[in-house]
């Protein structure tokens, strides 16, 4: 009786379902008539749920998932569900720790959250580029804000593993074999970079899988460091993102945290569309520091 009513009417009561993953596809076996009905407007249909039910401007946030000459579906609606979902768990796991007593708690500030959130996002457009090579271009692409931002987030994600990640990261644990808990570490920051935030969320919730992914990393990492076939090692994402900051600004990597609460500094208060700019890798107008919502 639904397919009788006006086009208008169909469409417009459609894009009002609560959207999740899969839920307009599941519509399809109705009828034919449906069915033709959601292949031919899936474009129109998803851009109405994007515009009634997802935060504005979120698209802008994902340059590696659409584009202008990007036709949206329901594929897209999903991966942006399932990004958003993913982003909201770990921002309510960093205030969930920042309630807490304790050092990592301190970490937690709600304006490093924020430089997070907008850091996440990046990672999201890494991940989006595809092979490690792509992902390494876009790094030595960024501005000195871009990568400032990037490496903070990089260090709230390990302060998040050592509050309530697995047994892995904790100094004491055998499956470390042998290494240094900071080498634990870079492995995992180096998979964040690789696989995006999901991987980080799901080591938060100690996924069999996403631990069984480290594990290889750690025993791995040796290996990997070493020439192969007369060719030097390739730098970890990591190490380019550190490199990349030293290179903008001209000093050494060992400065990086020091360069980094620098740039950060200087940033300001963001706002939307300076939080695009960020995650393109346009670089910011400098700000006075008085201006900044970070601080030390």
């Amino acid at each position: 009786m639904i397919c009788h009513l006006p086009l208008e009417l169909i469409l417009d009561s459609l894009s009002r379902i609560d959207y999740a993953p899969g839920c307009l596809h599941a519509l399809r076996p109705v009828c034919r008539d449906f069915d033709k009905l959601l292949r031919q407007f899936e474009h129109s249909l998803a851009v109405q749920v994007i515009r009634l039910q997802f935060p504005p401007g979120i698209l802008a946030k994902h340059p590696g998932l659409y584009d202008s000459d990007t036709r949206i579906g329901f594929k897209t609606l999903d991966e942006l569900y399932i990004r958003l979902h993913t982003l909201f768990r770990i921002e309510r796991n960093c205030h969930s720790i920042r309630r807490r007593e304790g050092k990592e708690a301190a970490w937690m500030r709600p304006e490093w959250i924020d430089l997070q959130q907008i850091g996440m996002h990046l990672i999201y457009r890494l991940y989006d580029a595809g092979d490690r090579e792509d992902k390494a271009l876009i790094i030595r692409s960024l501005p000195p804000t871009s990568l400032a931002i990037l490496l903070l987030t990089l260090h709230l994600c390990i302060h998040q593993l050592r509050a309530d990640g697995p047994n892995l990261l904790v100094p004491t644990s055998p499956l470390l074999h042998g290494m240094l808990r900071f080498e634990v570490e870079l492995c995992c920051q180096e998979l964040i970079l690789q696989h995006g935030p999901s991987f980080l969320d799901a080591l938060l919730c100690h996924c069999p899988h996403a631990i069984k992914l480290l594990e290889t990393e750690v025993r791995n990492i040796e290996a990997r460091q070493l020439p192969s076939d007369g060719k030097p090692s390739q730098k970890t994402l990591i190490a380019e993102c550190r490199c990349a900051l030293a290179s903008t600004l001209g000093t050494d990597t060992e400065d990086n945290r020091t360069d980094m609460w620098i740039v950060l500094e200087r940033i300001g208060t963001l706002d939307e569309v300076d939080v695009v700019r960020v995650i393109k890798g346009e670089e910011l107008v400098t700000r006075k520091r008085q201006d900044s919502g970070v601080g030390l």
